[in-house]
């Protein structure tokens, strides 16, 4: 079967919250350093609930998963429930980290430490998930579906929730954090 546009697309969207969590380290340490507003943390939040949990998650959780339990792919006791279990606990430590951060920025020095703590759960469970799925779930999905289904909806998806835009913001951020 034909490689699947739907999966290439999700790929490369794991390259850019790859590139995401890289800078988003790098502002941390530059945010321990006192070289960098923690405020810019707060955009790394939002980025990453924009992009890697609304945009791309949603591509899973809308289009794929979806198409692949039709196909027969069951979701109980399978790598879907593993990822939708995954994406769920993403959000809870984007969560977290975002109230910590609003008590840090109000004053509170302490309440850095949760929002590293928090970011730190956060990177290592989107580095190991992206693994699971580029190596697992997608290799699996390539035989389920064809080269152009779902693609369409994708792009429905994204037109809808700025993708573009998002990258655009990401690479705003490169440039603060490789300029400091």
């Amino acid at each position: 079967m034909a490689e699947s546009k739907l999966i290439k697309g999700l790929m490369e969207d794991h390259d850019h919250i790859l590139d995401a969590l890289a800078l988003l380290e790098k502002a941390l340490k530059l945010v321990e350093e006192g070289r960098l507003d923690g405020s810019v943390i707060g955009d790394f939040i939002t980025f990453l609930s924009d992009f890697a949990d609304r945009c791309h998650h949603g591509k899973e959780e809308l289009i794929l998963f979806p198409l692949l339990e039709r196909r027969g792919m069951p979701f109980h006791n399978s790598p879907l429930q593993v990822m939708a279990c995954e994406h769920g606990m993403g959000r809870y430590f984007l969560r977290n980290a975002r109230r910590a951060l609003e008590g840090y920025l109000g004053g509170s020095k302490e309440a850095f430490s949760d929002v590293r703590r928090y970011l730190e759960y956060y990177s290592e469970l989107l580095t190991d998930h992206i693994d699971k799925e580029n190596n697992i779930l997608f290799r699996m999905a390539e035989g389920f579906i064809g080269p152009e289904e779902g693609v369409e909806e994708a792009e429905r998806v994204e037109e809808e929730l700025g993708h573009e835009r998002l990258l655009k913001k990401l690479n705003g951020l490169k440039g603060i954090i490789e300029s400091q």
